[in-house]
């Protein structure tokens, strides 16, 4: 039904550039889970899974409360480069030295898979749960990683968060979610610290979190990967913000979500 409803907005909505060798290849490709089975190695149950990859050494701790068959779109979208939702298209490929910033890591596969090639990396993920598995994933690397655990927006304050969701969502019932932080990206990196690469998936707030983080975007022009398909979000207004914040930016939009023929992702670069 997935590749149907695509199919239909790919004829009659909107291509959102993708030509139709790349559809067929959507079409025609293996399943998720088939996909992921080619780029993991093996999965252990200890306090979390543990789970290690054909492509580097570096084991990935998922939570024991979120079912690990969720993992396998995430190795997806990391690793195949035929999915539209990986960052490293030909235009925001991360390269030797690179300074990420990755807004809304959750587990941390992408930053995981590069963490070899990058300077340094900053991470943001909200969820408690994920933050401490990501402290033990970089344990090994802590002299070139950051990790806030703290949500982002056009603001600095404290939300109610859902920490029960694997997709990690600001809440808007109070009874079920926990008071935590909420931080502009321009507070996180008021003293100027340097980034060359903003990748963000952040559940439809990707336009609040660029609103707060204006002087960092002017300032360091990075390559950007960004999606763009989820409810709240308007694609348009973050091309605007982007393209209003560094006039410079080239940009391409890529994919065709299921439920709307909203882009999956756009990627920036000057």
């Amino acid at each position: 039904m997935r590749r149907l409803k695509i199919l239909f907005f790919w004829i009659f909505v909107n291509k959102n550039n993708v030509s139709f060798k790349e559809l067929l290849q959507f079409l025609t490709k293996p399943k998720i889970n088939a996909i992921a089975k080619q780029h993991i190695k093996n999965i252990h149950l200890n306090e979390e899974y543990e789970v290690s990859f054909k492509a580097f050494p570096h084991k990935l701790f998922w939570p024991q409360n979120f079912t690990v068959n969720r993992l396998d779109q995430v190795v997806a979208e990391t690793f195949d480069p035929m999915d539209w939702h990986f960052y490293q298209k030909e235009k925001t490929t991360i390269e030797k030295g690179e300074l990420l910033l990755d807004i809304g890591t959750a587990e941390g596969l992408f930053p995981l898979s590069v963490v070899d090639t990058c300077s340094h990396i900053y991470m943001v993920e909200p969820s408690t749960t994920f933050h401490k598995c990501l402290n033990k994933s970089f344990s090994n690397h802590l002299d070139k990683v950051t990790i806030f655990n703290t949500a982002i927006g056009n603001e600095d304050g404290t939300i109610t968060f859902n920490e029960d969701s694997l997709d990690g969502m600001i809440a808007e019932v109070k009874n079920d979610a926990q008071l935590m932080s909420i931080n502009k990206v321009d507070t996180l990196f008021k003293n100027g610290e340097k980034i060359t690469y903003l990748k963000a998936d952040i559940e439809g707030f990707e336009a609040e979190m660029l609103k707060g983080a204006e002087q960092t975007i002017k300032r360091n022009k990075p390559k950007i990967a960004i999606t763009t398909y989820h409810t709240q979000n308007d694609p348009e207004e973050i091309i605007g913000l982007i393209t209003g914040f560094v006039p410079e930016y080239k940009y391409y939009i890529k994919g065709i979500y299921e439920k709307t023929p909203k882009p999956v992702m756009i990627h920036f670069w000057i």
